[in-house]
């Protein structure tokens, strides 16, 4: 009887010992995040879900509670995918989209939204019908990305602007050929609009369009180079894309053409005219 009771106690005094996830936030919200990572750290170990996921929030909060970077995506995946918390599951979804993982971020969000967690649902009530386009658009034709990144350049057809993600559209649609992709990804650069303003950058892609044909880079790259911007200030190049702008049938490369001409000499003049044939061998002949 006496050992029986011995045994009781010892268990009492074990269980009253055992630290819980009530203690590790009372701790985090006291300002104690080692306290709380340790707590966390303990009741992670023993295989509570939840202390694993309050241990990643700690150290996205704080650096605490984890060695690193990739040790706290470990765990957020591992909290999501084999414990199945839905609110892992919805965190993992958010990141996995803005990493452009589409269908991932898609399947994540849905589970954490089948089990009826609210942020989910609300999430895939907004951001649902653009998420299920960014699936099926990141498998298809430029053609189908660049009338994307237009979509949400311009806010129609159901979506809100979002320059930044019309960027991303238009730079896949553009890394694969496509010269209207280019033009609108070199026009966002040139003004800074959902990217970094970028000059240089801009330059390079209203180039990539202008070789294919695209009157509107042709002019673009013309005044780039009449103002020196993302290039050094050639009025020879100004005027030859000037000129094949507005061959195309571009206004603002006829208007352009007339300033650039105006400018140089007569030797420059005929420099130019020669740097037109190039262009235009470049365009037709691919060298």
């Amino acid at each position: 009887m006496r050992k029986t009771s011995l045994i009781i106690a010892t268990l009492l005094l074990t269980a009253c010992a055992a630290p819980t996830l009530k203690e590790a936030n009372q701790a985090r919200e006291a300002g104690n995040p080692k306290e709380a990572a340790e707590i966390y750290g303990r009741l992670a170990s023993a295989g509570s879900a939840q202390a694993k996921l309050q241990l990643y929030k700690l150290y996205q909060e704080t650096g605490i509670g984890l060695d690193s970077d990739r040790a706290a995506r470990d765990t957020l995946e591992l909290v999501a995918n084999e414990d199945g918390l839905p609110e892992a599951q919805y965190r993992l979804g958010r990141i996995l989209r803005e990493e452009r993982e589409f269908e991932a971020a898609e399947s994540q969000l849905e589970k954490a939204a089948d089990a009826g967690y609210q942020p989910a649902v609300e999430y895939l009530d907004t951001h649902g019908e653009l998420l299920r386009r960014e699936v099926r658009v990141a498998r298809s034709s430029p053609d189908r990305q660049k009338h994307l990144g237009d979509d949400l350049y311009q806010g129609r057809n159901g979506l809100e602007k979002d320059a930044a993600r019309a960027a991303y559209w238009y730079e896949r649609s553009a890394e694969r050929g496509h010269p209207g992709a280019q033009t609108m990804l070199g026009y966002l650069y040139y003004q800074g609009d959902g990217v970094e303003q970028d000059y240089g950058r801009a330059f390079e892609w209203y180039k990539e369009a202008a070789l294919q044909g695209h009157a509107g880079s042709q002019a673009s790259l013309g005044y780039l180079y009449g103002e020196g911007r993302g290039v050094e200030r050639n009025l020879k190049q100004a005027y030859a894309w000037s000129t094949l702008a507005a061959e195309n049938g571009s206004d603002r490369g006829s208007k352009n053409q007339q300033i650039y001409l105006d400018a140089m000499d007569n030797d420059e003049r005929l420099e130019s005219l020669n740097a037109i044939r190039r262009i235009e061998k470049m365009i037709h002949g691919g060298n």
